[in-house]
């Protein structure tokens, strides 16, 4: 009987193993999409407490702990950080199946070498054994990100960041600084196509006008002011923007009817449901044919139905743990969006994740349509130019990973993937990494040992080689 997590955790055959220690293991780290703090890496600051570094802002332990009842104090709240590190171990008891159990127990063994499995009986005695490596090792985000081998690191930024954190990390590096690791920013300008509150809207547009140092009354202003950031974001090293939608929009409008839009908006004036999605499809264009233009990767985040508990969202926000999956039909409106572009010519690199994994299938089905360049692009061939993205979210445990790869290799082109990210705001996750290289590897494993893939390292080791380094390198084209 397998031991908890011992060295052949998820590798499940001979060729898993041979893969996973042989070719995965000590491949670098290409983590192109993460919510990180750009702030924090400059500053480094050591960390202090496990709990913190554990818990604080961490939705995804927040959920099962709220969940196995423990109060808000302890989960998002004020609570003491004994008391929340006690509770996490008490939900934990309950969460067989959740790859919390797995992400956890890896990350006590990779970053502080504690092997014992975590109780409410022993909680307080591992916290406290943690923090006193903290008090002498100094483990801090750059040390973290070292350890682990991460070469690039893509954050999330709005439009109107001065992206200064970024510029202070670039410089430090550009005078011989030992950190390595390539910081950059990804141009992320939801709030410029969410205009379902007005008054919300707004404001951020006033906020992007005094940025980009325009006055944005109309349409024309509104694009030129997103694509001066475009050109600045360009400047700092980013090569990937990032969209969060429910469903795609594809409803397009004449440049006089987005005018109209735009300055009704800006009158005060609630836009309707149409031209909502009209000014969203016609900015969503906008940014892609600036991204095609200069070489980016658009990725859209489909199906994620956000806030959708009233009261933890009036409490705390966003991001804290009270989201969940849309099922709407995504398919179509992405089908016309995409060929819109493709027929001019301007169709990015571009990464389609869902939240809905009934929806993986259709998406890389969808994704292999586009695939290569038009012919009205004067570029070389891409591999995977459109692709699926990773199990996100919901997905990225070992059930979802599964089904993905199975079904993105059914319908798509696996070998030119650019494999896995964290998606995550701790600096401690990136054994997550390590957990998706197991699944591949075993994945591969299975089909070399079922017959139904060559036992070539032509096949293998280079498939695996790329999926979890390689074609990433050559994709995103930031190293």
């Amino acid at each position: 009987m397998a031991r908890f997590l011992d060295e052949n955790f998820l590798l499940k055959n001979e060729t898993a193993k041979r893969l996973f220690f042989h070719v995965a293991k000590d491949l670098p780290i290409f983590d192109y999409h993460c919510h990180l703090s750009p702030k924090a890496i400059a500053g480094d600051a050591p960390f202090d407490d496990i709990a913190r570094m554990w818990l604080e802002g961490d939705h995804y332990k927040w959920r099962i702990m709220r969940a196995n009842g423990e109060p808000e104090s302890l989960c998002g709240g004020a609570g003491p950080w004994d008391e929340k590190f006690l509770a996490y171990a008490r939900s934990l008891l309950r969460a067989a199946g959740n790859p919390l159990i797995q992400w956890s127990h890896l990350e006590l063994q990779r970053v502080f070498g504690i092997r014992e499995v975590l109780t409410p009986q022993n909680a307080l005695e591992i916290r406290q054994k943690a923090n006193r490596m903290l008090a002498a090792g100094r483990i801090s985000p750059r040390s973290l990100l070292a350890q682990f081998d991460v070469k690039v690191l893509c954050t999330t930024d709005d439009p109107v960041d001065d992206l200064h954190w970024h510029r202070a990390i670039a410089e430090e590096q550009k005078s011989g600084s030992a950190f390595q690791t390539k910081v950059l920013p990804a141009f992320r300008p939801d709030r410029a196509l969410n205009t379902g509150d007005i008054a919300a809207w707004n404001r951020y547009v006033d906020e992007l006008g005094r940025t980009a140092g325009l006055d944005i009354d109309s349409y024309p202003s509104l694009i030129d002011a997103l694509a001066q950031r475009h050109d600045y974001f360009h400047s700092m090293g980013c090569r990937l923007s990032d969209h969060a939608l429910l469903v795609p929009p594809y409803a397009p409008a004449p440049d006089m009817e987005l005018d109209a839009i735009v300055k009704k908006g800006r009158a005060g004036t609630a836009l309707s449901q149409v031209e909502q999605e009209k000014l969203a499809t016609a900015l969503l264009l906008h940014v892609a044919r600036l991204n095609a233009q200069k070489g980016w990767t658009m990725q859209l985040h489909i199906a994620a139905l956000r806030n959708v508990n009233p009261r933890l969202f009036g409490a705390f926000g966003p991001d804290v743990g009270g989201d969940s999956t849309s099922d709407a039909p995504i398919v179509a409106p992405l089908a016309g969006f995409l060929g819109a572009l493709e027929s001019e010519g301007s169709l990015p690199k571009t990464i389609l994740y869902s939240l809905d994994p009934s929806k993986h299938n259709l998406l890389a089905a969808l994704a292999a349509s586009f695939a290569g360049t038009s012919p009205a692009e004067s570029v070389s061939q891409v591999a995977g130019k459109v692709q699926l993205g990773a199990a996100w979210w919901f997905n990225d445990q070992k059930d979802g990973m599964e089904r993905h790869l199975k079904e993105y290799a059914g319908v798509g082109l696996i070998g030119a993937w650019v494999g896995m990210l964290t998606d995550s705001r701790s600096f401690m996750s990136f054994p997550r990494h390590e957990y998706f290289r197991r699944l591949l590897c075993n994945a591969v494993g299975e089909w070399v040992e079922a017959g139904e893939l060559p036992d070539d390292p032509l096949y293998t080791d280079r498939l695996v080689r790329g999926i979890c380094w390689e074609n990433a390198v050559g994709y995103f084209g930031m190293l």
